[in-house]
């Protein structure tokens, strides 16, 4: 049976895990119904942004302690870098996702 600290270093891989899955499953399975207002895809995409930002914040405690105090720390480390590839990641689609400004449709 694993140590305290080593359960701490496991939470963070589980909540890094959970950083890449579950917001996504919510978001996917929220586009199934039809939006019932004009926001309802802006208020999609904040709660799936909210809800990456607290698995991601627990997931970097849980990671930090498992650091601090765990023997074994592989497992803190797969959770930190789970969660930093998931917020690169998302930066990355922003930045080189399609523009949507009206000039760049004009010069089209």
């Amino acid at each position: 049976m694993p140590a305290f600290p080593d359960l701490l270093a496991m939470g963070a891989a589980f909540f890094g895990a959970a950083t890449w899955i579950i917001p996504g499953l919510r978001y996917l399975l929220s586009g199934r119904k039809a939006p019932h207002a004009s926001l309802a895809a802006v208020g999609r995409v904040i709660g799936f942004v909210v809800l990456a930002g607290c698995f991601s914040a627990a997931g970097l405690l849980l990671a930090l302690l498992g650091l601090m105090f765990a023997e074994r720390t592989g497992w803190a480390w797969l959770g930190l870098g789970a969660i930093i590839g998931f917020w690169v990641v998302l930066a990355l689609a922003i930045g080189i996702g399609p523009s949507r400004s009206g000039d760049e449709q004009d010069a089209s």
